[in-house]
C-alpha cells in the first residue's frame, strides 16, 4: 500500500469507508428482511394444499366437454351411457355424499367418481377404455372405483332387494 500523500487527507478516506459500512449494513439487513418474509410464507403455506391455476390443456377441455355431456343429456343417453336414469343417478350421488360414503377431491367430484363405476360396472368395460373416455390415468379410475364399490355396500340393503321367490302375475299369466 503506498503511503498517503501529503495532498490526501484522512478525512475523504473515512467518508468511503463509513459510506460502504452503512451500504453494507443496508444491504444486510434487506437480505435479513426478505429471509425472514420468506419464511414466514413458507410456514404459513405449509399446511394448505397447493392448487395450481393455469391454463387448461386439450385433454382437460375434453374432460369437461364428455362430463357436462354426461350431465346435461336426456334419460334415453344416460340410460345407454351409464345404465341409470339421471334421476336415480342424482340420488344416488346424494346418498354418497350426505352419508359420507364418498367425497369431492381436488380433481374428481362424486359425480365424476360413481359415473366411472357406473361405465365401468353396466358396460363390463376394462379400465384402460375408461381411461380413454374419461381421460384419467387407470390408477385413478382404479382408486375410485374401489372407493365408490365399497360406498355402495354400505345402503345395499336398501337399493338391492332379493328376489322374493314368486313369479310375477304377468309373467305367470303370458303363454
Amino acid at each position: 500500500m503506498a503511503p498517503p500523500t501529503p495532498s490526501s487527507s484522512p478525512m475523504p478516506v473515512m467518508e468511503t469507508r463509513m459510506r460502504l459500512i452503512i451500504q453494507t449494513s443496508a444491504l444486510i439487513s434487506v437480505i435479513q428482511a426478505w429471509v425472514m418474509f420468506m419464511h414466514q410464507r413458507a410456514v404459513r403455506h405449509a399446511g394448505r394444499p397447493l392448487i395450481r391455476y393455469g391454463p387448461l390443456f386439450p385433454r382437460e377441455h375434453e374432460r369437461i366437454q364428455n362430463l357436462n355431456y354426461i350431465y346435461n343429456c336426456n334419460d334415453f343417453e344416460a340410460l345407454w351411457m351409464l345404465r341409470i336414469k339421471i334421476a336415480p343417478f342424482a340420488r344416488l350421488v346424494e346418498t354418497f355424499r350426505s352419508r359420507g360414503l364418498l367425497q369431492d377431491s381436488i380433481n374428481t367430484s362424486v359425480e365424476k367418481q360413481v359415473a366411472m363405476f357406473l361405465h365401468v360396472v353396466g358396460h363390463n368395460q376394462r379400465f384402460r377404455v375408461i381411461h380413454n373416455t374419461f381421460r384419467r390415468s387407470m390408477e385413478t379410475i382404479s382408486r375410485y372405483f374401489k372407493q365408490v364399490l365399497f360406498a355402495v355396500e354400505d345402503p345395499r340393503g336398501e337399493m338391492i332387494r332379493r328376489p322374493s321367490g314368486q313369479t310375477p302375475p304377468k309373467i305367470r299369466g303370458s303363454p
